[in-house]
């Protein structure tokens, strides 16, 4: 594992819990990202129309190959309730070897 970095990205999204499901699979069947967890609940805080906002959302973790990112960002939008969704990529420092050859395969076009 040690070396440079794996050639993946980690995605933190969030959205309303009862949108969770259907965005993640729109994203699984175009190949944009090879997995994805769904944590149900969530409280967000944050500022929205110069006021503090508080919501119940979902928390979606998935990981996608540098390859595949740009598309990821640009389909989001098109499934996505929120005018602004959050949408933040992490780069891991290591993955395991079998993973990442797991997810070059599942997120190649199809």
């Amino acid at each position: 594992m040690p070396g440079a970095a794996p050639d993946i990205h980690v995605i933190l999204m969030t959205c309303p819990p009862d949108q969770a499901e259907k965005i993640l699979l729109a994203l699984l069947e175009r190949r944009l990202v090879g997995c994805g967890n769904i944590i149900p609940l969530v409280r967000s805080r944050y500022w929205w129309d110069g006021q503090i906002c508080s919501d119940d959302e979902a928390l979606v973790v998935m990981e996608t190959t540098p390859d595949r990112l740009d598309a990821l960002y640009a389909a989001i939008p098109e499934v996505h309730p929120y005018s602004v969704p959050k949408v933040v990529a992490l780069q891991p420092s290591a993955c395991s070897e079998p993973y990442l050859q797991w997810l070059r395969a599942v997120t190649r076009p199809a």
